[in-house]
């Protein structure tokens, strides 16, 4: 089934402010936050405001829903929100925002994320910006970075957080033609899609057509040439962990002790899969413990 591209619609209802950063800070990244209201996704949110905002990056929240949410977010230049209709799945939000009035054209380097993931967490030892720790992974090579990698049905990147830069953002906006013919050489299964145009540029209208967009993007990046990169330590236990990874054995990593048997930590990757109840004892000390601390990515993230 091809869908619209979100190029085609508006569902956009409203905006804090408008969308150009100031003419000096175009070498800023653009972090973008997905949010749709659950129990565990405001929890996240308040616990994003309160740790992994800076001034050091310009940052929309994508407000998906009527929702009273809004009023958390606080008032800053580099701090806005944009609240649409809750259709899509967040990649083709996040394609929506990003191509209203060319925003994707005003920025260099890109963090997409949602409201499903818990964090920053950074030890107390790493003096650490946990967007540079991301962003910085990407390379000549390199084009798309994520916390963990899924064996299941293909290897890829899980979408819940995602950076780039804008050689891989175009590639997953734009892909031309030839590049999707190229895209045969790591296909995405049938059970996915089989007529689906590759990238993130359109409205996903169920769960099969929202996980064709997470599994393909992964495929298009490296049919276009470039590489891929995750936080999670197992991915750099060998040089070919995405030729060995097995499905049958080791899929999805962030299901509880799916990750070889024990769980993927927030030391490795910054953020934790909070809405699967994987670990709910280590969420909930590494929240009390960052509470506690009062830890703030203000004093981590220069310009």
């Amino acid at each position: 089934m091809q869908l619209s591209t979100v190029t085609s619609y508006s569902t956009i209802l409203a905006s804090s402010q408008p969308t150009s950063p100031p003419a000096a800070q175009k070498d800023r990244p653009l972090i973008l936050y997905a949010y749709s209201q659950t129990d565990s996704a405001r929890d996240n949110l308040k616990f994003f405001i309160a740790h992994g905002l800076h001034a050091a990056a310009d940052f929309v929240f994508i407000i998906n829903g009527e929702t009273a949410d809004t009023s958390l977010i606080p008032k800053a230049d580099n701090i806005r929100f944009i609240q649409r209709k809750n259709e899509c799945y967040d990649l083709g939000a996040h394609a929506e925002v990003l191509l209203k009035d060319n925003l994707y054209k005003k920025y260099k380097k890109f963090i997409m994320m949602n409201a499903s993931i818990r964090g920053p967490f950074v030890p107390y030892w790493a003096e650490a910006c946990w967007s540079e720790r991301y962003l910085n992974k990407l390379t000549d090579e390199v084009k798309l970075v994520g916390m963990t990698g899924n064996c299941w049905p293909m290897f890829h990147i899980q979408s819940m957080i995602w950076a780039t830069d804008s050689v891989g953002l175009n590639t997953l906006l734009f892909p031309t033609p030839e590049l999707a013919a190229n895209i045969a050489n790591t296909p995405v299964p049938n059970f996915v899609s089989d007529k689906l145009f590759p990238g993130i540029n359109a409205c996903f209208d169920g769960w099969n057509s929202a996980v064709s967009a997470e599994v393909g993007s992964s495929a298009l990046i490296k049919a276009a040439g470039y590489k891929l990169d995750v936080m999670m330590s197992a991915f750099h236990s060998s040089t070919k962990y995405e030729e060995e990874c097995d499905s049958s054995k080791n899929g999805d990593v962030l299901m509880n002790h799916a990750y070889f048997g024990t769980n993927v930590h927030p030391f490795e990757t910054i953020f934790l899969k909070s809405n699967r109840d994987i670990d709910p004892v280590n969420l909930a000390r590494m929240t009390e413990w960052e509470e506690g601390s009062k830890y703030s990515s203000f004093d981590h993230c220069s310009l």
